[in-house]
């Protein structure tokens, strides 16, 4: 069974180099790693037909071959954001079906070479390949002979607009993620690659979509392992319950309806549909948005707190944000048991008062609710059907990616505090890579690649067993001390287990009661 777990600029070699893929040629460069090792790098490389005109709004087509060397030295365009200010470079354009190969300079074994394959996050809504750029991934898999390939795929409206029903089922933007897997597990021998060996990996939507690209029967024959951080297939935003209902509202804002909705939607300007997102959610998407990448907890989602209003939370505030989340239409006639058993769990349970003790209680309530119980019932679910699995916390944090008014004791690791580590992006704030930091640096790195070639994280400063039996999981916590420990958030999960009793099931937004249906993303 399956086991789990900007910089842009182009500096070309004298001697293009060249890979001839099933669809065509492509022109590449050379670049050389940190320590002296000389990487080719693949730009831009179609996986799929462009999803314009009658393509549009449609599953991911056949690549259209192509007769003349392609070149592959720029990344090509990225994919439409929900909102238009959200968007990055390269500029987007709806022809974004590409994706990128950094791989050894020298010649591959006869079995080729194993390969991680990056799958952006960005909520579904936003993201890009060229975000991540191809240096840091070259100075850190490269000299252990690891190839990295990085997609990109249709995002927010272009990729998960869903109409419910055998209209526009949905879901366009994992079929994306599944062809480009299929393209690579087709075409790895041709660049180098052992197309036994592919592990999909990614963080946030990224990781959610590697577990729902390692559950689809249309791909997860072609992978051989995954890689899900800060993302699991079953958490509410990876599920998606209330996808219909916003694309019907987006819909109707296009005047689009009935039985000609597609073929509505195809006559659509790129224009015409972000002013549409725009009316329909008011403005608030790029908010939202900026605050899940950014992430520094408790920046964790729209309901942020900002510095300034730390000192004003209490015991009250926090009671009203609980109830704005715990809704009454969710546990309907049992709403004030299930909101008194919330309040007992996360307001209650200690003694101690004052303003960071309920800022520390609101950031693990959604870091419970949005991440920690949903990765716990993936790993429960797959171990429980044979899949070998292994877990990890990271805990540690350099203390300069938060600001001075932050107080000491809510900082910790945030949303996407991993990246520097694993490809060299400084995401929430530059800081020099001392001693521990270098250690950690180790930890994943080895114990990633190691993944990769074997299906078990290896590394040399921490044993890394997997889950074990039973629900008090063992998962390594990844520190500059790291070590085995037991009880993977097994309180929060137990607790929102036994919360389904009342008739709703939180983390994934849906109701246990009978005879209930709802359209969600994993119908691959």
């Amino acid at each position: 069974m399956m086991p789990l777990l900007l910089l842009l600029c182009v500096v070309a070699s004298a001697k293009s180099q060249i890979i001839n893929l099933e669809p065509g040629s492509v022109q590449g460069f050379t670049i050389t790693t940190r320590s002296g090792y000389d990487a080719e790098v693949f730009l831009n490389i179609p996986y799929a037909a462009p999803p314009i005109g009658e393509l549009r709004f449609e599953k991911p087509a056949a690549t259209i071959p192509w007769k003349e060397t392609r070149n592959g030295t720029v990344f090509g365009a990225t994919c439409h954001p929900h909102a238009r200010p959200a968007a990055v470079l390269p500029p987007p354009d709806e022809d974004c079906l590409t994706l990128n190969i950094i791989r050894p300079k020298k010649e591959a074994p006869s079995g080729g070479y194993p390969i991680l394959l990056w799958v952006h996050g960005g909520g579904y809504e936003i993201g890009a390949a060229s975000i991540y750029g191809y240096q840091g991934f070259a100075n850190i898999y490269i000299p252990h002979d690891v190839i990295v390939v990085t997609i990109q795929y249709r995002v927010g409206v272009y990729g998960f607009f869903s109409s419910g029903d055998a209209r526009i089922p949905g879901n366009l933007g994992l079929f994306d993620m599944a062809a480009a897997v299929k393209f690579v597990y087709d075409n790895a021998r041709r660049f180098g690659g052992d197309h036994s060996r592919i592990t999909a990996w990614g963080l946030s939507a990224g990781g959610s979509a590697v577990a729902q690209l390692a559950l689809s029967p249309i791909s997860r024959d072609y992978i051989a392992g995954s890689i899900e951080m800060s993302g699991s297939a079953w958490a509410s935003w990876a599920l998606g319950p209330d996808v219909a209902n916003n694309s019907m509202k987006l819909a109707w804002e296009l005047r689009c309806r009935g039985n000609d909705l597609k073929k509505c939607l195809k006559t659509k300007t790129v224009d015409e549909i972000y002013k549409a997102v725009d009316r329909v959610v008011r403005g608030q998407i790029l908010e939202l948005m900026i605050a899940a990448i950014k992430a520094l907890s408790p920046y964790i989602h729209k309901f942020g707190v900002k510095p300034e209003d730390f000192e004003k939370w209490n015991r009250n505030r926090f009671i009203e944000f609980l109830k704005r989340v715990v809704l009454e239409r969710f546990y309907e006639d049992q709403f004030e048991d299930a909101i008194e058993d919330v309040i007992t769990r996360y307001a209650d349970r200690d003694e101690e008062d004052g303003y960071e003790f309920y800022l520390d209680r609101y950031t693990e309530f959604i870091s419970d609710t949005f991440f920690n119980v949903a990765a716990v019932d993936g790993i429960l679910a797959r171990r429980d059907a044979g899949w070998n699995m292994y877990a990890y916390s990271f805990d540690h944090y350099n203390d300069a990616i938060w600001a001075d008014n932050v107080p000491k004791r809510l900082r910790g690791s945030p949303h996407v505090n991993e990246y520097p580590y694993i490809f060299e992006v400084f995401a929430l704030g530059n800081y020099n890579m001392d001693e521990k930091e270098r250690v950690v640096a180790e930890i994943i790195q080895q114990s990633f690649i190691s993944f990769a070639k074997t299906g078990v994280p290896k590394n040399n400063h921490a044993v890394w067993d997997n889950v074990g039996k039973g629900h008090n999981l063992t998962y390594l916590s990844i520190s500059p001390e790291p070590k085995m420990k037991k009880n993977f958030y097994s309180e929060a999960a137990e607790f929102w287990h036994e919360m389904r009793e009342y008739g709703f099931d939180l983390i994934q937004l849906m109701t246990t009661r009978e005879n209930y249906n709802h359209h969600v993303k994993d119908e691959l």
